[in-house]
């Protein structure tokens, strides 16, 4: 885990504004949910991304402290960022517990789960009988 200095060294490395001159950045989606996106974005695009959330992970312990402000916003309404992009990640909201994940429960079968393939046999069955029968009265007609 880096440290507020350490970060802060890194941060300076960057040409903030040599790379806005250069970046396109954008968020996309290709499907039906938010699940189903991509990242389109040329090098500059992706280091200043990257920076800006180096700059939020360098504030993110004054923001937890801080009880007026909640959020660390991003400029997401540069040059830089691809105006067609899907997405725009307006800030970012600094939580302090990783997050919890529910332990699966084990799916217990019900009385009904258990009738399924007793009643698509059933079906099953019947469209058989039915087809059978069809077919012997069809002949029964013609001859």
């Amino acid at each position: 885990m880096l440290t507020k200095e350490e970060l802060q060294k890194i941060i300076d490395q960057f040409d903030e504004e040599e790379l806005k001159k250069l970046a396109i950045f954008g968020i996309y989606q290709y499907g039906g949910g938010s699940d189903e996106s991509f990242v389109r974005a040329n090098k500059e695009g992706l280091e200043l991304f990257a920076l800006q959330l180096l700059k939020s992970a360098k504030d993110t312990e004054a923001i937890l402290l801080d009880e007026e402000k909640s959020i660390i916003t991003f400029n997401y309404d540069e040059d830089w960022v691809d105006e067609n992009s899907d997405t725009f990640v307006q800030y970012v909201e600094p939580i302090v517990d990783k997050q919890q994940l529910k332990s699966m429960s084990e799916y217990k079968s019900t009385f009904a789960d258990k009738l399924i393939p007793y009643g698509c046999g059933l079906v099953l069955i019947i469209l058989v009988l039915s087809v059978v029968v069809g077919f012997v009265t069809i002949l029964d007609w013609l001859f």
